[in-house]
């Protein structure tokens, strides 16, 4: 992969963040240090990055969200204010140990309401 001062400062802010941004979200903030950059860079750039196994691509329902940290996790996707936490669930441990598979990373999304939507949802209460 080719080095470039974009390329660096894209994945370098990606990497700083938890959010899990989309591409448009992740173009505002490295516009801040990079005013020029156009948003089909950050696009190609992030598509570059999980070829390369340096990003993770989520889907979540109409639009993806990306993560800096490949690591084996999982993570939870709110179906009302489309949040997305990591989610650190021990899935993979099981496939290895009871099926003979060998885990070289995992992509689960669990889905459903996250607390603040649920509480929302319900009137209050848990």
């Amino acid at each position: 992969m080719r080095r470039s001062r974009a390329r660096e400062v894209i994945l370098e802010e990606l990497k700083g963040l938890k959010t899990h941004p989309r591409g448009d979200e992740l173009y505002e903030l490295v516009r801040r240090r990079l005013p020029r950059l156009s948003l089909g860079t950050v696009y190609r750039n992030l598509d570059l990055f999980r070829r390369e196994g340096l990003a993770l691509e989520i889907a979540c329902g109409d639009f993806n969200r990306y993560d800096g940290d490949t690591s084996p996790h999982s993570h939870f996707f709110c179906r009302n204010c489309a949040r997305l936490w990591d989610w650190e669930e021990e899935v993979g441990e099981k496939l290895e140990s009871k099926g003979g598979f060998t885990l070289e990373g995992r992509c689960t999304v669990l889905y459903g309401l996250c607390p603040a939507c649920r509480t929302a949802a319900t009137g209050g209460g848990p």
